[in-house]
């Protein structure tokens, strides 16, 4: 039980401290998801909002992290308890989402504070500009044929598991409760015993959607210094190519392994589910500490660039500053303007269509969990 907690503890601790420092790793032109001359960033009053909302995050993070063992300690709760399981249940919701839901809300503050400066100041991009740098000898990422890899784990499973199926018990555990007593399970069949090998399926079919588009997604170049932003950005895509093959593979064949091996009674869901979140934490953590390297779009990798003034500027797409919306632009993909990775230009079809297919594939996944419940 302690342990769960303490896993619950660094979820939440995580998941602060990435979005704590999310601001510093942005392109220096961008700040609060508004675009600003090379350098305002270092100066005031805009130095003084990313130290603002570094103060909140910190705080309200510790908050969230205290707040498991004074409710533990406080209320004494029972987790043997259907009581007891929803007041964690509802305290893990909480303290995960309101770091989440706090960042955004004061991104969306300081964002109007940015917006109020840029405009006394008067910046603006003085004319359109634009770089060609050719990346003939620029990192790429990884092939779309590194994904073929999941074939054969997930053949593997499915070889495992049927010629194993006669050592599966009648009933297998789909759930089990924070006192590591099973709450649910059901009848053996083909179907059920197969589900991890679904599972490394659609999560394959998952990560090649994200890896294809890294592959396609828009390659941003500051006209301001075209080559170095266009190398940083080759080398974070290369390093998050990577990451998507690697992890994906590990972190989707570790927990089937360990569903399998759960419901062969190898091993308890408990430490199933423990060891898989270790797992994952400790992949995550690999990634933000690569973040705190590399930055957005490998921002980090070139950070005493002497451009200045403002070679474009888009803020006029950006809805919220987080949903990027341009029919003239043919990217499906974009570089978030605030967190790591991708988002989608949603005035693009193609956007749609991917989002259609993400929802059919989640409908399928749990057709199926449907199906083996009944």
């Amino acid at each position: 039980m302690n342990l769960i907690i303490f896993m619950f503890c660094a979820i939440v601790l995580l998941v602060g401290l990435i979005l704590t420092v999310t601001p510093w790793l942005m392109p220096k032109t961008e700040c609060f998801t508004v675009t600003v001359p090379h350098g305002a960033r270092n100066e005031e009053p805009l130095r003084g909002l990313l130290r603002s909302y570094t103060c909140w995050m910190v705080a309200i993070t510790a908050l969230c992290v205290l707040a498991w063992p004074a409710t533990l300690a406080l209320g004494r709760i029972d987790v043997t308890t259907r009581s007891g399981e929803f007041v964690l249940t509802l305290l893990l919701f909480v303290t995960t989402f309101a770091p989440i839901i706090a960042s955004f809300a004061l991104m969306l503050s300081y964002r109007a504070r940015v917006k109020a400066v840029k405009q006394e100041r008067g910046w603006t991009a003085e004319h359109a500009a634009a770089a060609f740098v050719g990346t003939e000898d620029f990192p790429k990422p990884l092939s779309l044929a590194w994904n073929l890899l999941y074939l054969p784990l997930i053949g593997g499973l499915a070889a495992f598991t049927l010629s194993h199926y006669d050592q599966f018990p009648s009933q297998i555990p789909t759930n089990v409760g924070l006192a590591g007593n099973v709450t649910s399970s059901v009848p053996k069949s083909p179907l059920t015993v197969l589900f991890p090998t679904f599972f490394v399926a659609f999560m394959g079919a998952i990560f090649t959607l994200v890896h294809w588009g890294t592959i396609h997604s828009k390659k941003p170049v500051d006209p301001a210094a075209p080559v170095s932003s266009a190398l940083a950005y080759a080398t974070f895509a290369r390093v998050q190519s990577i990451l998507m093959v690697v992890g994906g593979l590990l972190i989707s064949g570790l927990t089937a392994g360990l569903i399998l091996a759960s419901s062969l009674g190898a091993i308890s869901m408990v430490y199933a589910a423990v060891i898989t979140m270790v797992g994952t934490l400790v992949f995550v953590a690999l990634v933000t500490i690569i973040s705190l390297v590399m930055g957005q779009s490998g921002a980090r990798l070139f950070p005493d660039t002497t451009a200045t003034g403002m070679s474009r500027d888009d803020d006029e797409h950006w809805l919220l500053g987080t949903i990027y919306c341009n029919r003239n632009d043919p990217s499906i993909f974009v570089p978030k303007r605030f967190g790591i990775g991708w988002t989608s230009n949603i005035a693009r079809w193609e956007t749609w269509a991917l989002v259609a297919g993400l929802v059919a594939l989640c409908v399928l996944l749990i057709g199926l969990t449907g199906a083996m419940a009944s």
